[in-house]
Protein backbone atom coordinates (compact mmCIF):
# COMPACT_ATOMS: atom_id res chain seq x y z
CA UNK A 1 0.00 0.00 0.00
CA UNK A 2 1.44 3.45 -1.31
CA UNK A 3 1.98 6.05 1.41
CA UNK A 4 0.67 8.91 -1.02
CA UNK A 5 -2.42 8.69 -3.46
CA UNK A 6 -2.24 11.19 -6.60
CA UNK A 7 -5.52 12.05 -7.92
CA UNK A 8 -5.06 12.80 -11.89
CA UNK A 9 -8.42 13.15 -13.67
CA UNK A 10 -8.30 13.27 -17.53
CA UNK A 11 -10.91 14.53 -20.36
CA UNK A 12 -9.43 15.23 -23.71
CA UNK A 13 -5.94 16.08 -22.59
CA UNK A 14 -4.18 14.16 -25.31
CA UNK A 15 -2.26 17.39 -25.72
CA UNK A 16 -0.71 17.94 -22.40
CA UNK A 17 -1.16 14.16 -20.66
CA UNK A 18 2.54 12.60 -21.44
CA UNK A 19 4.36 15.50 -20.01
CA UNK A 20 1.87 15.49 -16.79
CA UNK A 21 2.03 11.53 -16.12
CA UNK A 22 5.69 11.90 -16.70
CA UNK A 23 6.34 14.62 -14.09
CA UNK A 24 4.18 12.10 -11.24
CA UNK A 25 6.59 9.16 -12.88
CA UNK A 26 9.80 10.97 -12.45
CA UNK A 27 9.55 12.44 -8.74
CA UNK A 28 11.82 12.25 -6.51
CA UNK A 29 9.88 10.43 -3.79
CA UNK A 30 8.64 6.91 -5.35
CA UNK A 31 6.45 5.46 -2.69
CA UNK A 32 3.05 6.50 -4.70
CA UNK A 33 0.31 5.29 -6.56
CA UNK A 34 -0.89 7.22 -9.79
CA UNK A 35 -4.80 7.41 -9.60
CA UNK A 36 -5.72 8.39 -13.14
CA UNK A 37 -9.20 8.86 -13.68
CA UNK A 38 -10.37 8.97 -17.44
CA UNK A 39 -13.61 10.47 -17.66
CA UNK A 40 -15.17 9.93 -21.17
CA UNK A 41 -12.33 11.33 -22.90
CA UNK A 42 -12.77 10.73 -26.60
CA UNK A 43 -9.43 11.96 -28.03
CA UNK A 44 -6.69 9.68 -27.62
CA UNK A 45 -5.94 10.68 -24.17
CA UNK A 46 -7.06 6.62 -23.10
CA UNK A 47 -3.97 5.54 -25.41
CA UNK A 48 -1.83 7.68 -24.16
CA UNK A 49 -2.67 5.97 -20.54
CA UNK A 50 -1.97 2.68 -21.56
CA UNK A 51 1.41 3.41 -23.13
CA UNK A 52 2.43 3.36 -19.78
CA UNK A 53 3.43 -0.23 -17.70
CA UNK A 54 4.34 1.24 -14.28
CA UNK A 55 2.84 -0.86 -11.75
CA UNK A 56 2.35 2.70 -9.48
CA UNK A 57 -0.54 3.64 -12.09
CA UNK A 58 -3.97 2.67 -11.34
CA UNK A 59 -6.31 3.69 -14.07
CA UNK A 60 -10.53 4.44 -13.18
CA UNK A 61 -12.54 4.30 -16.93
CA UNK A 62 -15.69 6.34 -16.07
CA UNK A 63 -18.46 4.80 -18.05
CA UNK A 64 -19.07 8.45 -19.94
CA UNK A 65 -17.96 12.05 -18.91
CA UNK A 66 -19.19 12.77 -14.99
CA UNK A 67 -17.27 15.88 -14.42
CA UNK A 68 -14.74 16.61 -12.14
CA UNK A 69 -16.45 16.32 -9.17
CA UNK A 70 -17.40 12.71 -9.42
CA UNK A 71 -13.73 11.75 -11.24
CA UNK A 72 -12.13 12.71 -8.38
CA UNK A 73 -14.65 11.14 -5.77
CA UNK A 74 -14.30 8.06 -8.13
CA UNK A 75 -10.33 8.55 -7.32
CA UNK A 76 -10.65 9.00 -3.25
CA UNK A 77 -12.65 5.89 -3.22
CA UNK A 78 -9.82 4.00 -4.63
CA UNK A 79 -6.82 5.54 -2.91
CA UNK A 80 -5.46 3.87 -0.63
CA UNK A 81 -2.49 6.61 0.41
CA UNK A 82 -2.27 8.20 3.81
CA UNK A 83 -1.78 11.62 2.31
CA UNK A 84 -3.42 12.25 -0.75
CA UNK A 85 -2.43 14.53 -3.66
CA UNK A 86 -3.79 16.12 -6.37
CA UNK A 87 -2.33 16.91 -10.04
CA UNK A 88 -4.30 17.98 -13.68
CA UNK A 89 -4.11 16.23 -17.10
CA UNK A 90 -2.08 19.87 -18.23
CA UNK A 91 0.16 21.03 -15.74
CA UNK A 92 3.57 19.73 -14.93
CA UNK A 93 4.78 19.01 -11.34
CA UNK A 94 8.76 19.59 -10.55
CA UNK A 95 10.71 16.46 -9.56
CA UNK A 96 10.75 17.28 -5.68
CA UNK A 97 7.26 18.55 -5.14
CA UNK A 98 6.11 15.27 -3.36
CA UNK A 99 9.22 14.87 -1.42
CA UNK A 100 9.23 18.88 -0.31
CA UNK A 101 5.86 18.66 0.78
CA UNK A 102 5.98 15.20 2.38
CA UNK A 103 8.82 16.97 4.88
CA UNK A 104 7.05 20.05 5.28
CA UNK A 105 4.04 18.11 6.34
CA UNK A 106 6.27 15.63 8.55
CA UNK A 107 8.24 18.87 10.40
CA UNK A 108 4.50 20.52 10.99
CA UNK A 109 2.03 17.55 12.20
CA UNK A 110 -0.83 20.68 12.69
CA UNK A 111 -1.04 21.14 8.81
CA UNK A 112 -3.04 18.87 7.58
CA UNK A 113 -3.69 20.58 3.42
CA UNK A 114 -0.22 21.49 2.36
CA UNK A 115 0.20 23.86 -1.67
CA UNK A 116 2.83 25.09 -3.36
CA UNK A 117 3.38 28.32 -5.59
CA UNK A 118 3.22 27.72 -9.41
CA UNK A 119 4.59 29.04 -12.36
CA UNK A 120 1.77 30.08 -15.11
CA UNK A 121 2.65 28.86 -18.82
CA UNK A 122 1.20 29.89 -22.02
CA UNK A 123 0.55 26.46 -25.15
CA UNK A 124 4.07 27.74 -26.02
CA UNK A 125 5.56 26.52 -23.16
CA UNK A 126 6.55 30.79 -21.82
CA UNK A 127 7.02 30.91 -18.64
CA UNK A 128 4.70 34.07 -17.66
CA UNK A 129 4.64 34.71 -14.08
CA UNK A 130 4.81 33.02 -11.08
CA UNK A 131 2.42 33.02 -7.87
CA UNK A 132 2.46 34.83 -4.65
CA UNK A 133 0.12 32.72 -2.96
CA UNK A 134 -0.09 33.32 1.21
CA UNK A 135 2.33 31.01 3.51
CA UNK A 136 1.18 31.56 7.04
CA UNK A 137 -2.26 29.58 8.10
CA UNK A 138 -3.68 32.27 9.81
CA UNK A 139 -3.11 34.82 6.86
CA UNK A 140 -4.19 31.69 4.10
CA UNK A 141 -7.65 31.35 6.67
CA UNK A 142 -8.24 34.77 6.89
CA UNK A 143 -7.56 35.02 2.96
CA UNK A 144 -10.18 32.49 2.32
CA UNK A 145 -12.75 35.45 3.11
CA UNK A 146 -11.81 36.82 -0.10
CA UNK A 147 -10.18 34.38 -2.49
CA UNK A 148 -9.70 30.95 -3.20
CA UNK A 149 -5.99 30.94 -2.19
CA UNK A 150 -4.51 27.30 -2.96
CA UNK A 151 -3.86 26.26 -6.08
CA UNK A 152 -5.76 22.81 -6.30
CA UNK A 153 -3.16 20.92 -8.68
CA UNK A 154 -0.89 21.45 -5.98
CA UNK A 155 -2.11 20.47 -2.75
CA UNK A 156 -1.90 17.49 -0.70
CA UNK A 157 -3.77 15.90 2.08
CA UNK A 158 -3.80 14.18 5.23
CA UNK A 159 -6.27 11.40 4.73
CA UNK A 160 -7.45 11.34 8.32
CA UNK A 161 -8.27 14.48 8.09
CA UNK A 162 -10.39 14.25 4.90
CA UNK A 163 -12.40 11.44 5.99
CA UNK A 164 -13.41 13.75 9.32
CA UNK A 165 -15.54 15.70 6.24
CA UNK A 166 -19.29 14.95 6.11
CA UNK A 167 -20.74 13.61 2.90
CA UNK A 168 -18.66 13.35 -0.42
CA UNK A 169 -15.20 14.62 -0.28
CA UNK A 170 -15.83 16.95 -3.39
CA UNK A 171 -19.69 18.28 -3.29
CA UNK A 172 -21.61 18.16 -6.62
CA UNK A 173 -23.38 21.55 -5.89
CA UNK A 174 -20.05 23.36 -6.45
CA UNK A 175 -19.07 21.95 -9.68
CA UNK A 176 -16.94 24.76 -11.03
CA UNK A 177 -15.30 25.63 -7.28
CA UNK A 178 -14.91 22.23 -6.19
CA UNK A 179 -11.31 23.13 -4.66
CA UNK A 180 -12.64 26.19 -3.13
CA UNK A 181 -15.42 24.83 -1.03
CA UNK A 182 -13.21 22.02 0.02
CA UNK A 183 -10.67 24.16 1.71
CA UNK A 184 -13.54 26.36 3.42
CA UNK A 185 -14.64 23.35 4.58
CA UNK A 186 -10.93 22.38 5.68
CA UNK A 187 -10.34 25.74 7.17
CA UNK A 188 -12.86 24.86 9.75
CA UNK A 189 -10.83 21.72 11.08
CA UNK A 190 -7.46 21.90 10.27
CA UNK A 191 -4.39 24.03 9.56
CA UNK A 192 -3.48 25.10 5.79
CA UNK A 193 -0.24 26.33 4.38
CA UNK A 194 1.52 26.81 1.49
CA UNK A 195 5.37 26.42 0.40
CA UNK A 196 7.00 29.78 -0.56
CA UNK A 197 8.64 27.53 -3.28
CA UNK A 198 7.52 26.52 -6.86
CA UNK A 199 6.64 23.03 -7.77
CA UNK A 200 4.34 23.22 -10.19
CA UNK A 201 3.67 24.70 -13.61
CA UNK A 202 0.33 25.35 -14.39
CA UNK A 203 -1.00 25.49 -17.97
CA UNK A 204 -2.90 28.54 -19.14
CA UNK A 205 -4.98 27.48 -22.21
CA UNK A 206 -8.59 28.55 -23.49
CA UNK A 207 -10.28 25.16 -22.25
CA UNK A 208 -9.78 25.63 -18.45
CA UNK A 209 -13.06 26.05 -16.30
CA UNK A 210 -12.31 29.58 -15.83
CA UNK A 211 -12.76 30.90 -19.11
CA UNK A 212 -15.49 28.14 -20.32
CA UNK A 213 -17.72 28.71 -17.19
CA UNK A 214 -16.51 31.86 -15.53
CA UNK A 215 -19.64 32.77 -14.83
CA UNK A 216 -20.63 29.87 -12.50
CA UNK A 217 -17.35 29.52 -11.29
CA UNK A 218 -18.09 33.01 -10.17
CA UNK A 219 -21.61 32.64 -8.49
CA UNK A 220 -20.41 29.44 -6.96
CA UNK A 221 -17.65 31.08 -5.15
CA UNK A 222 -19.35 33.82 -4.30
CA UNK A 223 -21.49 31.07 -2.39
CA UNK A 224 -18.68 29.77 -0.58
CA UNK A 225 -17.68 33.27 0.46
CA UNK A 226 -21.05 34.16 1.79
CA UNK A 227 -20.95 30.78 4.27
CA UNK A 228 -17.32 32.14 5.64
CA UNK A 229 -18.70 35.41 6.65
CA UNK A 230 -22.01 33.81 8.19
CA UNK A 231 -19.66 31.45 10.10
CA UNK A 232 -17.80 34.28 11.26
CA UNK A 233 -21.40 35.57 12.82
CA UNK A 234 -23.02 38.30 10.27
CA UNK A 235 -25.33 37.71 8.05
CA UNK A 236 -24.22 40.68 5.27
CA UNK A 237 -27.21 43.20 3.98
CA UNK A 238 -26.86 43.85 0.47
CA UNK A 239 -24.77 46.82 0.42
CA UNK A 240 -22.14 44.96 2.91
CA UNK A 241 -22.07 42.42 0.89
CA UNK A 242 -21.41 44.40 -2.10
CA UNK A 243 -18.46 46.02 -0.04
CA UNK A 244 -17.08 42.83 0.92
CA UNK A 245 -17.15 41.84 -3.20
CA UNK A 246 -15.14 45.15 -3.67
CA UNK A 247 -12.74 43.67 -1.26
CA UNK A 248 -12.79 40.60 -3.30
CA UNK A 249 -11.46 42.95 -6.10
CA UNK A 250 -14.73 42.08 -8.15
CA UNK A 251 -16.45 45.31 -7.48
CA UNK A 252 -15.57 48.95 -6.59
CA UNK A 253 -17.08 51.33 -3.45
CA UNK A 254 -15.88 53.55 -1.25
CA UNK A 255 -12.98 53.64 1.01
CA UNK A 256 -15.02 54.82 3.74
CA UNK A 257 -17.64 52.41 3.23
CA UNK A 258 -15.20 49.72 3.04
CA UNK A 259 -13.70 50.19 6.32
CA UNK A 260 -16.53 50.48 8.09
CA UNK A 261 -17.30 46.79 6.92
CA UNK A 262 -13.45 46.20 7.95
CA UNK A 263 -14.54 47.26 11.19
CA UNK A 264 -17.72 45.69 11.59
CA UNK A 265 -15.75 41.91 10.52
CA UNK A 266 -13.29 42.51 12.72
CA UNK A 267 -14.93 43.44 15.66
CA UNK A 268 -17.68 40.32 15.63
CA UNK A 269 -13.81 37.91 14.86
CA UNK A 270 -13.05 39.90 18.70
CA UNK A 271 -16.48 38.27 19.84
CA UNK A 272 -16.49 34.88 18.28
CA UNK A 273 -12.68 34.48 17.91
CA UNK A 274 -13.10 32.56 14.57
CA UNK A 275 -9.80 34.11 12.96
CA UNK A 276 -6.64 35.28 14.48
CA UNK A 277 -7.16 39.02 14.95
CA UNK A 278 -4.17 40.44 13.62
CA UNK A 279 -4.17 37.89 10.66
CA UNK A 280 -7.39 38.80 10.03
CA UNK A 281 -6.67 42.78 10.25
CA UNK A 282 -3.61 42.46 7.98
CA UNK A 283 -5.48 40.94 5.63
CA UNK A 284 -8.35 43.23 5.43
CA UNK A 285 -6.25 46.13 5.46
CA UNK A 286 -4.41 44.66 2.84
CA UNK A 287 -7.72 43.78 0.64
CA UNK A 288 -9.07 47.72 1.26
CA UNK A 289 -5.67 49.33 0.07
CA UNK A 290 -6.00 46.72 -3.39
Amino acid sequence: MANLSVLMPVYNASHYLSNAIESILLQSYTDFELIVINDGSTDSSLEIIHHYSDPRIKLINNPENLGIVSSLNRGFSAATGTFIARMDADDYSLPNRFMAQLQFMDLHPEIGVCGTQFRIMDNSEVRMQTSTLPLDPDILSCSLLLNCCLAHPTTMIRRHVLEKLTGPLYDPSYQHAEDYHLWARLSEITRIANLEECYLHYRHHNDQISRTKGSEQLEQADRIRLDLIKGLGIVPTQEEWELHLNLCNLRKSSELSEREWIHKLLHINLITRRYNQVALMLVLNNACRG
